[in-house]
């Protein structure tokens, strides 16, 4: 019975020290990757694309994130990274607010054919024409009712 206690106080004691050893591994990868994003966020992605560079999966945009979490690794700051990356490539790493909205637009729309495009306005349209009407009937209604008072 003693025997039977002491395993089971050791399989809940070993559990216990890997559970700790494996959120503290889940932890500094989250960190690292949260680190390599926010500097992602700050670059345009090198390719053709309009993408930030945080959302390009081409094999030149996962290049320049090896390249920062490299440097991440060896101590550089995020400023000294995007310094870096503006200093080789010009001003245009430098993503600006327009390409960052243009980005974030092509990004959900670049599947989008003619049809798809049809369909997104047409659903827009009847929505406008809707409420529109919807005011025009309260208005109307009200008039009426301020009308015969």
């Amino acid at each position: 019975m003693n025997n039977l206690k002491f395993q089971i106080s050791n399989f809940k004691f070993l559990m216990f020290l890997l559970f700790t050893v494996h959120c503290s591994l889940f932890t500094a990868s989250v960190a690292f990757a949260e680190t390599v994003g926010e500097i992602a966020k700050e670059l345009a992605c090198p390719c053709e694309c309009p993408l930030v560079l945080e959302d390009c999966n081409m094999s030149c945009g996962l290049d320049w994130k090896d390249q920062i979490g490299e440097m991440l690794k060896q101590g550089k700051t995020k400023q000294e990274i995007i310094k870096y990356f503006v200093d080789k490539y010009g001003d245009n790493a430098k993503i600006t607010p327009m390409q960052r909205i243009h980005g974030k637009f092509y990004q959900y729309t670049r599947g989008f054919d003619t049809l798809e495009w049809g369909i997104f306005w047409g659903v827009i349209a009847v929505w406008v024409l809707a409420i529109f009407f919807g005011i025009y009937l309260l208005t109307r209604r009200f008039m009426r009712k301020g009308g015969k008072a």
